[in-house]
């Protein structure tokens, strides 16, 4: 009896051998595939009317052909974009809360539907950034102007802040940061400083442009300051109070920011896209895709950079803030981003867009793909995907819930 079962045992394990290596193509450790299951979450909706109501949706799979995004389970929400890191959907402010821009997290709810489920008020028109699971940073203008907020994302408890009152320059009259940006890499988080020669806050519609951006640098580990950078030759960078705050970490490890350029007097610069490169924590001095160089007034407000190749949309006209929403002029475009004198190249077979504004997916890569966002009419209003040669094709389009705000991939893990 004893024998016997030693045979089986060694035919057992012999058997499982086999389809251990027939499934790991020939490694001798095999992959272990971790339970989870993908959602993506589609956000539609109305920007022309207050309160700007819409619906995210979330599916099982890429959507396909025409498609309704309001259905049995789609969220009610409001459509000024949104972010996502993991398994969360995160955005300012809510249908509930039109005067304090409150962070609000949404998860995944058993029936795979988005919910409301963790919320921390942030003070108006602030930004905010997810560094990890347990870490990630806002702006909070109520408690201070000068210090970043940090809080917990598993909890949504605020867990402290990194005060950057030290880099105050009384020559301004005034000055606040990340407001329009807050990112990291390596690290490193990387804030705005945004300086008025007056002494009140005002916008850059109204204040004029100083010529240069500056960035505050901290190290995220001690929470210290590091230093500030500067980069010439650019009015802003990112953009204040937006879910899309047009910056783009590239899978070349850099760091893409977008200066829109429009504003009151904002053309003293124009439109550009700048870099910090990977193993950098400044400016990369001698790179820079002016917008002016091939349409006089178009702004950059999105970037994607995958496989050497720097993705982002221009007009073929100048920029009219108060036709943003509206005004189908809009291409996408490629740069070899380590030869961008070569110029750009259009992707073709893909229709007419409007400005990326607060969608901060307009171009985004999800499952090793690129997908562009296209706005022009009913039957232009959903996603297109890359494909060889620098064309694309359409993947779905939104025929019922309106325009669509964003576009996003989530990996809920099983409990």
């Amino acid at each position: 009896m004893r024998k016997n079962l030693k045979i089986n045992t060694l035919l057992l394990l012999f058997i499982t051998g086999i389809c251990l290596s027939a499934c790991s193509d020939n490694d001798d450790t095999p992959t272990v595939q971790e339970d989870t299951t993908n959602y993506y979450a589609l956000l539609t909706g109305d920007m022309t009317t207050s309160p700007y109501v819409g619906y995210a949706t979330t599916y099982t799979e890429i959507p396909s052909g025409s498609i309704d995004n309001v259905k049995s389970g789609s969220l009610a929400i409001q459509t000024n974009g949104m972010q996502s890191f993991g398994k969360w959907v995160f955005k300012r402010s809510s249908l509930a809360s039109q005067s304090k821009d409150d962070l609000i997290r949404y998860s995944v709810d058993a029936s795979g539907n988005l919910k409301e489920d963790g919320r921390i008020s942030s003070g108006l028109n602030s930004n905010y950034y997810i560094y990890n699971d347990t870490l990630g940073f806002y702006l909070d203008a109520d408690r201070s102007l000068l210090k970043i907020q940090k809080f917990n994302p598993s909890s949504m408890e605020r867990s402290g802040d990194i005060d950057l009152s030290a880099i105050r320059d009384q020559q301004y009259g005034y000055q606040d940061i990340g407001t329009s940006l807050i990112v990291a890499k390596e690290g490193k988080l990387y804030v705005d400083i945004f300086s008025n020669k007056e002494n009140e806050k005002g916008n850059f519609f109204i204040n004029e442009p100083l010529g240069f951006v500056q960035l505050a640098v901290v190290d995220i580990a001690s929470g210290k300051y590091e230093k500030t950078i500067r980069r010439e030759n650019i009015s802003y960078i990112g953009y204040p109070g937006n879910e899309n705050q047009m910056w783009g970490l590239g899978d070349d490890g850099a760091l893409y920011f977008c200066s829109h350029g429009f504003g009151a007097t904002g053309a003293i610069n124009g439109s550009a896209i700048v870099r910090i490169k990977k193993g950098d924590t400044d400016f990369d001095k001698e790179w820079i895709i002016k917008a002016d160089d091939y349409t006089k007034g178009t702004s950059f407000g999105t970037v994607c950079v995958k496989d050497d190749k720097l993705y982002t949309s221009m007009s073929s006209q100048a920029l009219a803030f108060t036709t943003l929403l509206t005004d189908v002029s809009y291409s996408y475009y490629a740069f070899n981003k380590e030869n961008i004198a070569q110029g750009p190249t259009k992707i073709s077979d893909i229709p007419l867009t409007t400005y990326p504004f607060q969608c901060a997916q307009s171009i985004t890569a999800i499952d090793d793909k690129v997908y562009f966002r296209v706005v022009n009419n009913a039957d232009k209003n959903g996603y297109y995907v890359l494909g060889d040669n620098n064309t694309a094709t359409q993947v779905f389009n939104v025929a019922s819930g309106g325009v669509v705000w964003g576009f996003c991939k989530l990996v809920v893990k099983a409990d």
